[in-house]
């Protein structure tokens, strides 16, 4: 994943609530695997096994963040384990046998999570962050970003 991509997937996360975040989440697995099936092609081993790792520390985090509460959870709970298995046997054996299958899994849970996300107005989960604002200024060859209020103390508060 590019400088460029984690950045803008942490400005993102910041302003986020719940259902947003989960769409985060699936849309950096999405890069990750697509990076590894780059990787693949052009027989780079270390950034294939790499990528694949980062897609199963985010399919890890969705999976302990489940709330077994609701029945939804279980089969959640089931998916997750199956593409965290699918994802080891391709990345141990070196291959992308089970990798489409894996990005079709997760493409429609990101669609369907993204159309529920439209639907949700709660607040975002971080409060007291950094406003970025872009376009006040402008380079030869991108927008420029400035970054406003400053604080230590700022994000999550316990």
């Amino acid at each position: 994943m590019t400088t460029e991509k984690k950045q803008g997937f942490t400005r993102r996360i910041t302003s986020a609530n719940k259902t947003q975040l989960v769409v985060i989440v699936y849309e950096m697995l999405l890069v990750y695997l697509e990076d590894a099936k780059n990787a693949f092609h052009n027989d780079d081993r270390k950034e294939f096994v790499n990528n694949l790792k980062m897609a199963r520390e985010c399919i890890g985090q969705m999976r302990t963040t489940l709330n077994f509460q609701y029945e939804l959870s279980k089969n959640l709970f089931q998916l997750y384990c199956f593409a965290d298995r699918e994802l080891a046997a391709d990345m141990y054996g070196y291959k992308l046998d089970n990798l489409d299958v894996v990005t079709m899994i997760f493409t429609k849970l990101h669609d369907a999570y993204y159309t529920i996300s439209s639907q949700d107005d709660s607040q975002p989960l971080m409060s007291n962050i950094q406003t970025v604002y872009a376009g006040f200024t402008y380079g030869k060859t991108d927008v420029n970003e400035n970054v406003v209020g400053y604080d230590a103390k700022r994000g999550y508060f316990a």
